[in-house]
């Protein structure tokens, strides 16, 4: 017979039983790990060396002395650049770039550039290329945000395109050369570039004249007519002629093939500072350029300049900024970082863009690699040289007057103990570039699905362009370790944050290996992450279900010990 505190007793038990019995039958029947995600970070490098001081510091570098360098700075700081020659000029020198970056992450990451040196006179952009290296190297691990922009970038530098011009220019003193040095019989006389400009007086500079023809007494007022200009030198070949056969002959500028076919006839004249070639890319130095640039993605890039302070963006036929408000907006903002009264085509901001350049660096960039935001950035002239007292008279006689000029120098390059303090008034202008590169910051919030083959994986994704003006410009990616893609999504503005669902099929079983994709798209580059079942640093969900049967068993002895003490 059952009293009724024995059946309380048993009534008990049977509760405390099947408030159990469920927890176990749930999971038992939840056998199947969920997926977890893991984002693959990278660590700063530990900063191992120390600061790297240029060999050649207080002068002009000639192209023997910038592959010293490179040699040099690569040896001290193997963990942060690599180089590569990407070809020759024309008389055999190498052409090479540097990349400088956080290795540790092989990853593909936002890419930027500066070319420098495309015109040979110009060789401050030389010295302005080197100490933008050596300020990467010595700001990382010192500097956050320089440190943040090597790690998530790779920042690729040429220091010069033109080798051959700038041996001529700082060892010849040849501060004319503009064009690189494919050789050219201008007098058809069968020799080539035999009679260019000297320095016939020794004083360092070659002269320019300028010859002006005085009017006849009968003239009211009397005055001068500008008849013809030459420069220095002699007269090698004897031909009657000064300087008929000059050094020189293809502006690398303009040898790109956008607007190649322009009617200006100044491009197909040999004798011109601006003559394109015999066709787009006919030069050595540009093919190297072409064939190194055709590997990557540049969204923002320099090319270096001087003669003029102006930072030029790229426009089409119409005289149209191609990226209008970008653009603008940019031009705003080196108004503000730019030393004041530096860029004198800040005044164009709101009603004047630029036409577009034929067979121009950035024109291709653009154009045909599809580079946001290519910048010319012209970064040093001198107003002195411009003004009349610059030029000097010479002769004045009865039938002429003639002016001599030697400020071709100082127009394009500073005395060499300014370079430095010209350096730091731009580093503003040279970490603005890296700022507006778009890297993206990727994080997954969360994640669905199974962790079989074919299950549809779901992924909540935060999307945060770092830079605030340059944008991922294509869509976003999933890519598999295949390089397969997997879903897409809606490109991310500058300065945008999105939240996105990013779906796909999975291809393997999580609990047989892992699965990689990678998040992010070819310009702003790709964050890693990892799927796996999740059980790394946990407790085996099968442990789980024995802990919740065991307890279940234990409670009811319990109340079993407790009825029969009752």
């Amino acid at each position: 017979m059952i009293t009724p505190s024995r059946y309380r007793g048993m009534l008990l038990v049977l509760l405390v039983s099947a408030a159990f019995l469920p927890v176990a039958v749930a999971a038992q029947e939840t056998t199947t790990p969920a997926p977890v995600v893991t984002r693959v970070d990278y660590l700063p490098l530990t900063r191992t060396w120390s600061d790297v001081a240029l060999l050649y510091e207080g002068e002009f570098h000639d192209p023997i002395q910038v592959d010293e360098e490179i040699e040099n700075i690569h040896n001290l700081v193997p963990e942060l650049v690599d180089i590569e020659v990407l070809g020759q000029s024309y008389l055999g020198r190498n052409i090479t770039s540097l990349r400088i970056t956080n290795e540790q992450n092989t990853g593909q990451k936002a890419k930027t550039l500066v070319v420098a040196h495309h015109h040979g006179r110009e060789q401050i952009t030389v010295e302005l290329a080197l100490r933008f290296i050596i300020r990467l190297l010595n700001g990382y691990g010192v500097d956050t945000a320089l440190t943040e922009y090597v790690d998530t970038q790779e920042i690729f530098v040429i220091p010069t395109l033109n080798p051959d011009a700038l041996e001529e220019v700082v060892n010849n003193g040849n501060h004319w050369l503009r064009k690189n040095l494919r050789p050219y019989d201008n007098d058809g006389d069968g020799l080539f570039s035999e009679d260019d400009a000297e320095d016939v007086n020794g004083d360092g500079h070659i002269s320019e004249y300028y010859v002006y023809e005085k009017s006849s007494p009968e003239d009211n007022p009397p005055g001068v007519v500008y008849d013809y200009w030459y420069r220095e030198g002699i007269d090698n070949d004897g031909d009657g002629l000064l300087n008929e056969d000059e050094v020189g002959l293809v502006d690398l500028n303009r040898n790109y093939p956008d607007f190649w076919n322009t009617a200006d006839p100044d491009y197909y004249d040999v004798t011109t500072q601006v003559y394109h070639g015999t066709a787009p890319f006919s030069e050595p130095e540009t093919q190297a350029f072409r064939d190194f640039a055709l590997r990557h993605r540049f969204a923002m890039a320099y090319s270096l300049h001087s003669g003029i302070n102006a930072t030029y963006f790229v426009g089409d036929q119409y005289g149209d900024w191609v990226e209008g408000p970008l653009y603008y907006g940019m031009a705003a903002d080196y108004a503000d970082i730019l030393p004041e009264g530096f860029n004198e085509h800040l005044a164009y901001i709101g009603n004047r863009a630029e036409s577009a350049l034929p067979g121009g660096w950035g024109e291709w960039m653009y154009f045909t690699r599809g580079t946001t935001a290519p910048i010319t950035f012209e970064i040093y002239t001198n107003a002195s040289v411009h003004e009349p007292s610059a030029e000097v008279e010479i002769v004045n006689n009865s039938t002429h007057v003639i002016w001599e000029w030697k400020g071709i120098y100082g127009y394009f390059n500073p005395e060499s103990e300014y370079i430095n303090s010209l350096w730091e008034d731009l580093i503003p202008a040279f970490d603005y570039l890296l700022e507006m590169t778009p890297r993206l910051d990727v994080s997954v919030t969360g994640i669905t699905g199974e962790t079989t083959a074919g299950a549809n994986i779901t992924l909540t994704t935060r999307l945060e362009c770092l830079s605030s003006r340059l944008g991922s410009k294509n869509a976003i990616l999933v890519i598999g370790p295949d390089n397969s893609t997997l879903d897409s999504t809606i490109s991310v503005a500058g300065g945008q944050t999105l939240v996105r669902q990013l779906q796909f099929t999975l291809p393997v079983n999580l609990t047989d290996a892992d699965y990689s994709v990678r998040i992010g798209n070819d310009y702003s580059g790709y964050t890693e992450f990892v799927l796996s079942t999740g059980t790394q640093g946990g407790l085996d969900p099968m442990l789980l279900v024995g802990v919740g049967v065991g307890a279940a068993v234990v409670a009811v002895a319990l109340v079993v010990y407790w009825v029969k003490k009752r």
